[in-house]
């Protein structure tokens, strides 16, 4: 909260600097930290490739899969994050269907082999990095915002 007062009570272009200053560090090192725990090409296509980090007076915002068009094979990052991210049970679906010559018959598929097995509520990706990153953007928002205000306090401008 002290940050969130200190911030309101600057000037606009303080507040703008802090800002921008913030995002220009944290942006990278958020999607660093995410493509260290990305294992395969379709999670850093979904979540790594997507990360966005947006800063503001009340806060620093972490995203990833909110943004992007549908990936080749019709996949929709802002869709379908889900199965990628939590993974997905893989099993076999049989069902029948007609033949070219009118019969039926049936056929055994398995499904969704390109995903991870399903791990519940915490994560692959997306939700450990982000247990692990929100302190540091924290500790790095608080630095920024006290380093710009001691430096504007000083007369230095960056």
């Amino acid at each position: 909260m002290a940050t969130i007062y200190a911030i309101r009570s600057v000037d606009r272009t303080l507040q703008k600097q802090i800002r921008q200053q913030t995002k220009r560090v944290a942006a990278p090192e958020w999607t660093k930290a995410l493509a260290e725990r990305a294992d395969t090409r379709l999670e850093h296509r979904v979540i790594v490739g997507t990360a966005v980090v947006t800063v503001s007076n009340q806060n620093v915002r972490i995203q990833a899969a909110g943004k992007g068009r549908a990936l080749k094979g019709g996949l929709q990052p802002k869709r379908d994050y889900n199965a990628v991210e939590f993974g997905a049970n893989t099993g076999k679906l049989t069902y029948q269907r007609r033949s070219r010559n009118g019969g039926t018959h049936r056929v055994t598929r398995v499904i969704n082999t390109q995903l991870k097995p399903h791990a519940g509520k915490r994560g692959y990706v997306f939700w450990p990095t982000a247990r692990e990153m929100v302190p540091r953007m924290g500790r790095l928002w608080v630095q920024t915002t006290v380093r710009t205000i001691a430096n504007a306090l000083e007369g230095k401008q960056e």
